[in-house]
């Protein structure tokens, strides 16, 4: 069995999904539960964070499906939000910290979606061009 637990939700003018583009390009708050607020500590400290959430206003999935724009495309190829597992990360920017509010813009999640962990972002874990290899 597997349990995850909610440390924060999401606040934004999105009360239902829109377009990726639309929703990225707008500032949200993720407000964290006070027994989680301490987690927070030098967060400040980053430009960059990545969010995972639970997205919790999908419904079902289709191992394949129509994509917006292009061909077929199965769900690991895609960044559809109906998957087996319903969660999302995203890599956004961290504006400020008040208290137990991050003020971040480019987080396409929806108001009321429950975040589930945030790390930040790394330039050695998170930089791919350190993976091109000569196989």
């Amino acid at each position: 069995m597997i349990k995850f637990t909610a440390i924060g939700k999401v606040k934004s003018k999105f009360k239902k999904p829109a377009g990726p583009e639309e929703m990225k390009n707008n500032e949200s708050i993720i407000e964290i539960e006070a027994q989680y607020k301490d987690g927070l500590y030098k967060i400040e400290d980053y430009e960059y964070l990545q969010i995972v959430y639970y997205l919790h206003q999908t419904e079902g999935y289709d191992l394949i499906s129509e994509w917006r724009v292009g061909p077929r495309r199965g769900v690991f190829s895609s960044r559809s939000p109906r998957r087996p597992n319903p969660i999302g990360v995203t890599t956004v920017k961290l504006l400020k910290k008040e208290d137990n509010k991050l003020f971040v813009y480019g987080l396409d999640a929806v108001d009321g979606t429950p975040v589930l962990d945030i790390k930040v972002h790394s330039e050695l874990m998170d930089e791919t061009s350190s993976l091109a290899t000569d196989l």
